[in-house]
Formats: C-alpha cells, structure tokens, sequence
C-alpha cells in the first residue's frame, strides 16, 4: 500500500464518521497539497500525506492531551509506525509552536 492510500485509509476511518467537517477540511487540505506535486518532485507524495493526516488528533478515539498536533503526532509515531517526516510535519502544522507555548 502506498504511502497517500494509507494515509486517506487511516484519516477516513478517524475523521469521517465522528468529525465528518473535519474529514471533508483535511480532504481540501490534502488537495492543496496535491497541487503543489509538480513543484514538489519527490516529496509531493509525503507533503499530501501529511496534509490529509494533519488533524488526526482532534478524533476523540485520539484525543489524550487535548492538543491536536499532538495527539496526531504521537499515535502516528507510537501506533501506526509512520514515516519520520510525516510525524513531524502532522506535529508542527499551523503554528502548533505558537499554540504550545499559549
């Protein structure tokens, strides 16, 4: 299984039934991300991964801190055995930094 088909597969079956906007939210983020392939070369397959992933941590199966990257970032690490760079970009998306530190 490829890494963008395990990454819809895991986020759908976190998102869609209990945050359905959230899923439909991270699908349009993962478009963007798509479109951003062709400038992207051989991350574009990790950046939309990544992008479809990104608010895992808000399924409540997930939530432990109440912090979403978090939440995300540690499950896809600890659980799913995710690519490194995928954990960390799911981890510091959307000024998590700036969230962290209020």
């Amino acid at each position: 299984m490829g890494l963008t088909t395990w990454a819809y597969s895991l986020s759908e079956s976190l998102l869609s039934d209990p945050l359905p906007r959230r899923w439909v939210h991270s699908l349009g983020v993962a478009e963007g991300a798509r479109s951003l392939g062709p400038i992207l070369s051989a991350d574009a397959e990790l950046l939309e991964a990544a992008a479809v992933l990104h608010d895992i941590g808000y399924s409540p199966s997930l939530a432990s801190t109440g912090f979403h990257p978090l939440d995300g970032a540690r499950f896809l690490r600890e659980q799913e055995g995710a690519d490194d760079r995928v954990v960390r970009l799911v981890a510091h998306h959307s000024c998590a930094l700036l969230e962290a530190e209020e």
